[in-house]
C-alpha cells in the first residue's frame, strides 16, 4: 500500500501552529492571551486555535487539524503548545517552562450561521506550589452573512481561584468585515483575503474605561501568503506572516504588549482540508479518481415484491466532478465504470465531463470488465477510452418483455376487476388481458426507437463514427473488446495501469499520475456563510395517501403528506427565492397526487416564489399530476412521462373460494357495496360504477393538467388518453417547457428568482425521511411500523400510476 502524501507535513505543521498561540502566554499560567496571533478576532478564528479563543468555532475551517507552537520572551520565559481538533472536538495543552501547564477540551455544535461551543481548561501550577483548578470558556459565533461575522465569548465562567487569585469572568464581542464580500460576485474568493476585526474585552464589574480594545487586519496578496496585524491600546502590537502549504501551514509573528515586553512565536499546522498554496509541489497535482456503478437514481429507495427502488445516489458522482472542474491541483479524470445505468441520470452527467475537457483537463474512462449501454454512452463524453483485454460487452442491444396472467390468475380462481380511461393506459392490464393489445404495442414500440436513436446519435457524436459503425455491436451478441477498438467505439484495449499512463501523457503528471478521490480530500472551509437561495424537494417513489414510508409490493413510497410538510418549509424558509421540485415517479393514488398538485399552486400563490419541476427517470401518470402547476418543467430525453389517465383495479377471490369450497354470505346496506368485496366478482353494474368514477377522476386530473400548462382542453384530452412520451416528445406536445436535467431545473429557478447568474449559492435540500434509529439500526421489521411495512395497496382508490415495464427497457 502506498503511503498517503503529505501526512509527515501535517503532523509537523500542526505543531507548529500552536506554538504561535502561546506567544502572549501569561506568567500566571493557563491558555495564552487571544493577542498572541494578529488574526485571533472572536468573529475571525476558524481553526485549532479557536479552543483558545472561541470554541464555538472548533472544526470550522478543517475537518481535522493539528497544530503545534512555541514561543519565548527571552531565555527564561518559554512556552510550547499543542492544539487538535476533529470535526467538532478539539483538544490541546499548554507548557510554560518550570512553572505551569494547562489541558483543555472543547466542543462545538451549529451549523455554518450560528455556532455554540464550550471548552473546559484544567489548569496545573508547579512551582512556587503544586496547586490545580477548572476554568470553563463559553462561546457563540454568528455568520449569517458571507461579509459579516460576530463572536461572543465567556471566559472564566466558574471564576476559580489559581495561584491565590480569583480570575474573574470576562466578556469579550468580536466583529469581522470582509468589505469585498458585499459584492456577491467577490463573495467566495477574492473577498476571503481581506478581513477587518475589531475585539472589546471586559471584566465583570469593570468600570467600562476599562475595557480593552484590538483592532486587526488580515490580507491575502497572492494566494497562500497571509499578512496579519493586531494593535491594542497603550502601544501593544503584533505583525505575522503565514506561509500556506495545500494541508499545511507555517506561522511566524512578533508582538510588543502594553508593558514593552517582546515576543516571537513560531507554529506548524497540519489540517485534513485543502488550503489555496502559495507554491505547489509537483507531487500534490493529481487526477481525481471517479468510479460509477449500478443504476444510477436520486435517492436510495427500497424496493418491493412488485420491482420499484432506486440504487446508486447520483448526487455524489455530481460532486466529484465539480470539484474535479474548480480544483486547481486536479489536472483530469480517470472514470472508472462497471455497469452504470439510468440512462436519464446518466444524460446528467455527461454535460460535466464535456465541461472538464472543455477546461483542459482530459477524462480517460476505463472498464475493465465490459459494459453495457449506460457505459459506453457515458464513456463516449470522454477524451479516451479503454477496455481491458478482458472485457466483453453483451446485450447491447433493447428489450423489452411483457407477461400476461390472466388464465393462470384464472386457474386459481382469482380474478382482476379493473377500470381504466384511455386506449394507452395499460397499468394492471397484463392481468386482465392475454396478450398485448395494439394501443401498447404501439407505445413499446414507439419508446424502444426512440431510445435507440438517442443512444445512437450521442454515441456516434461523441466518439466521432458513423453510427453504422456502431449497429454491428447492438444486436445483442457478446462481443470483445478489440471488436470495439476496430469499430471505433472504443480507443484502445489496455489494463489498467495503461489507460492510467494515457491519462498521465494527457496531464503531463507522467506514466503514473496520483490518483485523488476527492470525496476525502475536503477544501478548507474560509467563506463565513453560503447563501441558501434554492430549495430542492425530492419526491421519489410510488406515490400513497399519507406519509412517506414503505409498503411490501411498492417498497419506498412517496406519501402526500409527507411531500407536503417538506414543500411548506421549502416555500417559507428565510431566505429561499425559488423552489426546484424533482420528480421520480411512476405515479400512484389519484387523490394524494392531486393534493400535491394543490399544495404547489397553494404554495405559489401564497408566497409569489416560483417553482420549477426536474423530472428524473421517470415522473408519469401521478408523478406528473404533481407537477401540472409548476411554473416551468424540465425533463431528460430519455425521462419517461405523460401517462395522464386514471384507473382502478381490485381483485376478486370468489372462484378461489368456490375451489376451496368457501361459503360466502353477504350484508351490506348500499346498492354498490358489493362491488369492493375482494370475495365477489364485478357485475354489469358494479363495472359502470366504477368506470363512472374514473372518468370523474380522469376529468379532474385533465382539467388540472389544462389549467396548470395553459393548454385547450382539446388540446390536452389529445394527449391525455394514459399514454407515455419520452422528453421530447413531451416537449414538442407542451407538457414540459425544456430538456435538461436538475442542473437546468436549478438555473431555471435561479433566473425566475431573480438571483444573478454570477452569484454563488447554496441549495437546501429536503430528502426522503430517513426513519426511526430502530428503522435505520435494526431494520423495519422490528419496528413499531411493521404493519406499514407489509401493507398492500388501497384496493378502493383511484390510481395516477404508469406502468414499471418503462424502467426495464435497457
Amino acid at each position: 500500500m502506498r503511503r498517503r502524501p503529505g501526512l509527515r507535513a501535517r503532523l509537523l505543521g500542526g505543531l507548529v501552529m500552536l506554538a504561535v498561540t502561546h506567544s502572549i502566554a501569561h506568567a500566571s499560567g493557563g491558555f495564552p492571551s487571544a493577542t498572541a496571533l494578529a488574526d485571533e478576532s472572536l468573529a475571525a478564528t476558524d481553526d485549532a486555535r479557536a479552543l483558545l479563543v472561541n470554541p464555538a468555532a472548533i472544526g470550522q475551517r478543517y475537518p481535522s487539524e493539528w497544530l503545534l507552537a512555541y514561543a519565548r520572551r527571552d531565555s527564561g520565559h518559554e512556552w510550547n503548545a499543542g492544539l487538535a481538533s476533529w470535526r467538532r472536538l478539539g483538544l490541546g495543552f499548554t507548557r510554560e517552562r518550570d512553572s505551569s501547564l494547562a489541558f483543555g477540551l472543547g466542543i462545538s455544535a451549529g451549523n455554518e450561521r450560528l455556532r455554540l461551543g464550550l471548552a473546559a481548561i484544567e489548569r496545573v501550577a508547579s512551582a512556587p506550589q503544586r496547586e490545580r483548578d477548572l476554568d470553563a470558556r463559553a462561546g457563540l459565533l454568528l455568520r449569517a452573512r458571507p461579509w459579516a461575522s460576530a463572536g461572543v465569548s465567556v471566559a472564566h465562567l466558574f471564576q476559580s481561584e489559581f495561584r491565590g487569585r480569583r480570575t474573574a469572568r470576562e466578556y469579550t464581542l468580536g466583529l469581522a468585515l470582509r468589505p469585498l464580500a458585499w459584492s456577491r460576485r467577490l463573495a467566495h474568493d477574492p473577498a476571503t483575503r481581506f478581513t477587518l476585526t475589531a475585539d472589546v474585552t471586559l471584566a465583570e464589574l469593570a468600570a467600562t474605561r476599562d475595557a480593552r480594545v484590538r483592532v486587526g487586519v488580515a490580507m491575502e496578496p497572492v494566494a497562500g501568503l497571509e499578512l496579519r496585524a493586531m494593535a491594542e491600546g497603550h502601544g501593544a502590537f503584533q505583525l505575522g506572516v503565514v506561509l500556506r502549504g495545500v494541508r499545511s501551514s507555517v506561522h511566524a509573528a512578533q508582538a510588543r504588549t502594553r508593558s514593552g515586553r517582546a515576543y516571537e512565536s513560531v507554529a506548524l499546522s497540519a489540517h485534513a482540508g485543502e488550503d489555496r498554496a502559495l507554491m505547489v509541489p509537483r507531487g500534490q497535482r493529481r487526477v481525481a479518481h471517479v468510479r460509477m456503478a449500478g443504476v444510477l437514481a436520486d435517492e436510495s429507495i427500497p424496493g418491493g415484491l412488485l420491482g420499484g427502488g432506486a440504487g446508486t445516489p447520483s448526487a455524489p458522482l455530481h460532486r466529484q466532478l465539480e470539484r474535479a472542474l474548480e480544483d486547481p491541483l486536479t489536472r483530469g479524470v480517470f472514470l472508472e465504470l462497471g455497469r452504470v445505468a439510468g440512462m436519464a441520470h446518466l444524460e446528467e452527467l455527461r454535460p460535466r465531463l464535456a465541461k472538464l475537457r472543455q477546461a483542459g483537463k482530459p477524462v480517460v474512462a476505463y472498464m475493465q470488465y465490459g459494459g453495457g449501454r449506460g457505459d459506453l454512452y457515458l464513456a463516449s463524453a470522454s477524451s479516451a477510452v479503454y477496455a481491458s483485454p478482458a472485457a466483453e460487452f453483451v446485450g447491447l442491444g433493447l428489450r423489452t418483455e411483457r407477461r400476461y396472467y390472466r388464465h393462470m390468475l384464472a386457474g386459481l380462481g382469482v380474478k382482476l376487476d379493473r377500470s381504466s380511461t384511455g386506449d394507452f393506459k395499460s397499468g394492471y392490464r397484463n392481468y386482465s388481458v392475454d396478450s398485448t393489445p395494439p394501443a401498447d404495442t404501439t407505445v413499446i414500440q414507439r419508446v424502444l426507437t426512440q431510445r435507440q436513436e438517442l443512444f445512437v446519435t450521442t454515441v456516434a457524436n461523441g466518439r466521432r463514427v458513423a453510427p453504422e459503425r456502431l449497429l454491428p455491436v447492438l444486436d445483442g451478441r457478446g462481443h470483445s473488446a478489440a471488436i470495439l477498438a476496430r469499430l471505433g467505439v472504443i480507443d484502445s484495449v489496455g489494463w489498467r495501469e495503461q489507460a492510467l499512463a494515457e491519462l498521465g501523457r494527457r496531464t503531463g503528471l507522467g506514466a503514473k499520475p496520483r490518483l485523488a478521490d476527492l470525496r476525502r480530500a475536503p477544501r478548507a472551509r474560509t467563506v463565513w456563510n453560503t447563501p441558501e437561495r434554492i430549495a430542492v424537494v425530492y419526491a421519489g417513489g410510488t406515490i400513497v395517501d399519507g406519509r412517506s414510508g414503505s409498503n411490501a409490493l411498492d417498497g419506498g413510497v412517496m406519501g402526500d403528506q409527507t411531500i407536503t410538510a417538506q414543500l411548506e418549509r421549502a416555500f417559507k424558509a428565510p431566505g429561499i427565492r425559488a423552489v426546484v421540485l424533482r420528480v421520480e415517479s411512476p405515479g400512484g393514488t389519484a387523490s394524494a397526487s392531486f393534493l400535491m398538485d394543490h399544495a404547489v399552486e397553494r404554495l405559489r400563490r401564497e408566497t409569489g416564489k416560483p417553482v420549477v419541476v426536474s423530472m428524473g427517470s421517470v415522473a408519469a401518470s401521478g408523478g406528473y399530476f404533481l407537477s401540472a402547476h409548476a411554473d416551468r418543467i424540465y425533463a431528460n430525453k430519455h425521462t419517461v412521462t405523460g401517462s395522464i389517465g386514471v384507473l382502478f383495479v381490485k381483485p376478486s377471490l370468489e372462484g378461489l373460494y368456490a375451489k376451496l369450497g368457501v361459503r360466502q354470505d353477504e350484508f351490506d346496506r348500499g346498492e354498490y357495496m358489493r362491488g369492493l368485496s375482494l370475495g365477489r366478482d364485478w357485475r354489469p353494474r358494479d363495472q359502470a360504477a366504477a368506470d363512472s368514477a374514473i372518468k370523474r377522476h380522469y376529468r379532474a386530473f385533465v382539467e388540472r393538467v389544462s389549467d396548470g400548462r395553459k393548454l385547450e382542453r382539446f388540446e390536452t384530452y389529445a394527449y391525455a388518453q394514459g399514454r407515455v412520451w419520452l422528453g421530447e416528445d413531451a416537449a414538442e406536445r407542451k407538457l414540459v417547457d425544456g430538456i435538461g436535467g436538475l442542473d437546468a431545473a436549478i438555473s431555471e429557478a435561479r433566473r425566475l428568482g431573480g438571483i444573478p447568474q454570477d452569484e454563488r449559492i447554496s441549495l437546501r435540500e429536503y430528502h426522503r425521511p430517513r426513519g426511526t434509529l430502530l428503522e435505520r439500526i435494526v431494520g423495519q421489521w422490528l419496528s413499531d411500523r411493521f404493519a406499514e411495512a407489509v401493507s398492500l395497496p388501497d384496493f378502493t382508490r383511484a390510481q395516477a400510476r404508469s406502468e414499471e415495464w418503462l424502467e426495464d427497457l435497457e
